[in-house]
């Protein structure tokens, strides 16, 4: 009982903030979103105040909970939330959204009139965040406005649908799976706009001439792989340095030639006697300089 009573506390707390315009939503590195949402901006003309039992009523949800398969209830879902029936990637994306929703309440043992409100909260929060291009912290404060709104009795602000365990479950999951593809339900629906073009020649202002591309001068040119910004493209890769690495040690372990060996130790012979040359020439130059000295 005292922990109920803490967890009401906690929800009437958000709520008195959220109707006061305090920020609440903080993203997961504490950073506050500082958003004010207003409600008129959001709240389009014919929603309800409250969502349970607006898009599905009780009738709907006994349809849906004795559905036969997935298609069934994506369809009964469709047609109970409007969801646009033009067909094409659009209507599945939404549809899925939907029965994925409907999954979750039924695996957490939601009521039909929890149920329902959670597809509505999801369905306005879709519609609204398509109207006005929401960016996605506006999006999470809308979310918690609505989910919040319906967490606390305290008429005519709120009422009591959810307890605090299903709204951190259903905050967790929204943010799990909406929001973390809120920039791709966005790109689904791009905003449409007619733009009207027209063409007029009435001859006036002078024409700028375009001026010639410069050219390059050789001198300004510089190899690829002398730029230390392209330094690692021309890197050999370790395929390279081993097939590299494998052929110095074959031409290590090959036998050499017969020729190239004789050829080799005849141009040491050579250089070993050019080298005895030099000293003798010196060794006699010095004998003949002491020798003119001596005189």
């Amino acid at each position: 009982m005292v922990r109920s009573a803490e967890n009401q506390n906690t929800l009437q707390r958000s709520l008195s903030n959220l109707f006061s315009g305090t920020d609440m939503f903080s993203s997961a590195g504490g950073i506050k979103a500082r958003t004010q949402l207003k409600s008129k901006n959001y709240e389009l003309a014919l929603r309800p105040i409250f969502l349970q039992l607006t898009d599905l009523s009780e009738v709907d949800m006994e349809s849906l909970h004795q559905a036969a398969s997935k298609e069934a209830a994506r369809q009964i879902l469709s047609r109970c939330l409007k969801v646009d029936q033009s067909g094409g990637f659009r209507r599945e994306i939404v549809a899925d959204m939907h029965y994925h929703n409907y999954s979750f309440c039924r695996k957490c043992g939601m009521s039909a009139v929890k149920t329902s409100c959670f597809l509505s909260i999801m369905k306005a929060l879709l519609e609204e965040s398509v109207a006005q291009r929401l960016p996605v912290e506006a999006a999470s404060a809308l979310f918690l406005k609505w989910l919040l709104k319906h967490a606390v009795e305290r008429p005519p602000k709120s009422v009591g649908v959810f307890s605090y365990e299903d709204v951190t479950r259903i905050k967790d999951h929204v943010h799990n799976t909406f929001f973390r593809h809120y920039r791709l339900y966005m790109y689904v629906y791009p905003p449409h706009c007619q733009m009207a073009f027209r063409a007029e020649d009435r001859n006036v202002g002078a024409v700028v001439p375009y001026p010639e591309p410069l050219k390059m001068q050789v001198i300004s040119e510089i190899e690829a792989k002398d730029q230390p910004e392209f330094a690692h493209l021309f890197v050999p890769s370790e395929r390279e340095q081993a097939e590299a690495t494998l052929r110095n040690i074959r031409d290590r372990d090959k036998p050499e030639d017969t020729a190239l060996v004789i050829k080799r130790k005849v141009d040491e012979g050579v250089q070993k006697l050019m080298t005895t040359f030099e000293e003798k020439l010196k060794e006699q130059d010095a004998r003949f300089q002491a020798m003119l000295e001596g005189r």
